[in-house]
């Protein structure tokens, strides 16, 4: 049977401290004898389509996972990255093969690109679990995070901040994760300004300083005083502080790199579901079936920067956080439309798990196309 594991981490202390014990491998399973299982003989591999120290999403998955792994008692040196894996066949099939001679237990597949190519190795090795960012795919554990939910509030506090109507979004590549951000950034911005516009501007790559420094410096020069990230370069957020604007960061935390600019930054907190696979590896259900979207404390925001965001802003960006974990703000709920006039969701509905995941949309009030 397929286990479908969507999972809300909540926000509230107490609730989160619950769920992280309840579902995300806090309590080590035992064996039938009572004694505990040993996690320190699994070893994992991991490719990463950067280097893991990259300052943005090779980084937060390869600390999020190092971070599990100290939670479950497994040494740091069980852990094989690969770095700089392209997103095509020949790369990602020298690499997964690579790690199943090294004896790996599982594969961490940290890239969507990387998805196609792995779901057709995986049933080669059958021994070897296989966990892939992103949609679901045949022969893969699918895991990902609702950051659309930590981008809301982002959009929220920038545009209650804003004295224009209109803010910005320097965006990388138009991939599902990338454009869930913007979505989730333009909703937020409406909940507070309904007015609220969102120029997107696309550097289309990974990882490129200079594409991205024109990227940021294309929605300053329109005037453009607040603007979100999806990026992993300190570019932005240092040509914000050049120009003396705000944006919010995205990946890792930004704070160091400009701090008169960085209000707040979007981070990935992947170790929850990576303790959750581990551990079900180690208990033996472990299925391809199983797809974990967990929003809450995955989709963290960082400490907001008091110097640059007033305390009574961040408490009502307090409330909004717990609005949507306790389900008030239904961020996906209609009526809904596209940035073309189409009727996404209807009046009273809320879109699918499955729609919210591959956001083939840009929402109405982003200007852009993707």
């Amino acid at each position: 049977m397929k286990r479908t594991k969507l999972v809300a981490i909540f926000i509230v202390l107490a609730v989160v401290l619950t769920l992280l014990a309840g579902c995300s491998g806090e309590k080590k399973p035992e064996t039938d004898g009572g004694d505990k299982l040993d996690y320190s003989n699994i070893k994992i591999g991991e490719l990463a389509s950067l280097v893991v120290n990259d300052g943005g999403w090779c980084q937060a998955t390869h600390q999020s996972l190092v971070a599990a792994m100290k939670e479950l008692g497994i040494p740091e040196e069980n852990l094989i990255p690969i770095e700089n894996v392209a997103e095509e066949q020949v790369a990602v099939k020298n690499a997964y093969d690579a790690l199943v001679a090294e004896g790996v237990d599982i594969v961490i597949g940290g890239s969507a690109g990387y998805a196609a190519f792995l779901s057709d190795l995986a049933p080669n090795n059958p021994d070897v679990v296989v966990a892939q960012q992103g949609d679901k795919v045949d022969n893969l554990i699918g895991y990902q995070i609702r950051n659309y939910e930590g981008m809301f509030v982002a959009g929220y506090i920038s545009a209650l901040m804003a004295e224009s109507d209109k803010l910005g979004f320097a965006a990388s590549m138009s991939e599902a994760s990338v454009r869930a951000a913007i979505n989730g950034y333009a909703l937020g911005a409406r909940y507070a300004n309904p007015d609220a516009k969102i120029q997107l501007v696309w550097s289309n790559s990974w990882y490129d300083v200079d594409l991205e420094t024109q990227s940021a410096q294309t929605l300053i020069n329109q005037g453009i005083k607040y603007l979100a990230i999806e990026a992993s370069s300190p570019a932005i957020p240092q040509t914000c502080q050049e120009n003396g604007v705000y944006c919010v960061g995205y990946n890792v935390d930004m704070h160091e790199l400009a701090p008169k600019a960085v209000m707040t930054s979007f981070t990935w907190n992947f170790t929850p579901i990576f303790k959750d696979i581990i551990t079900s590896v180690v208990e033996g259900t472990a299925s391809a079936d199983d797809y974990y979207y967990i929003g809450g404390e995955c989709a963290n925001l960082t400490k907001f920067n008091d110097e640059l965001v007033p305390a009574d802003i961040q408490e009502k960006a307090a409330q909004v956080k717990e609005d949507i974990v306790s389900g008030k703000i239904n961020i996906y709920g209609g009526e809904l439309k596209d940035n073309q006039g189409n009727v996404l969701v209807a009046d009273g509905e809320t879109m699918s798990d499955a729609d919210i995941n591959q956001q083939r949309f840009l929402v109405e009030n982003v200007i852009g196309t993707w």
